[in-house]
């Protein structure tokens, strides 16, 4: 089973799929219209590149070293989160979810210690 299938398993999970970091979808499992999966996609690949260069930032800013070590990002709306680690990304009902669940199972998916 894939990695995006296994994730749609996830309490509280509406849809899933990765994303090249070039913004490019490469797999998608949920009810979003390929147009929209692909704007995700584009979407997740510049809020990751940008929040990466924060931690850079931040690391030269701060004078100390582990703010560079960006694993992903995730942003809470009114009805649904969005939660990205190394390239795959969840879309997420918060209510029925867990952010620490999910944040593990896509690390544990994605081989990030």
């Amino acid at each position: 089973m894939s990695r995006v299938s296994e994730l749609l398993k996830l309490p509280g999970t509406v849809a899933s799929g990765l994303f090249s970091r070039k913004g490019i979808l490469t797999e998608f499992e949920g009810p979003f219209s390929s147009p929209d999966a692909e704007l995700a996609a584009r979407l997740c690949a510049a809020n990751t590149i940008t929040m990466e260069m924060q931690g850079r930032l931040l690391t030269n800013l701060a004078g100390t070293p582990g703010w560079d070590s960006c694993y992903g990002w995730a942003m809470w709306g009114p009805e649904m989160a969005i939660i990205t680690v190394g390239d795959s990304m969840c879309a997420i009902r918060p209510e029925s979810a867990s952010f620490n669940q999910m944040i593990r199972a896509m690390r544990d998916a994605a081989n990030i210690v």
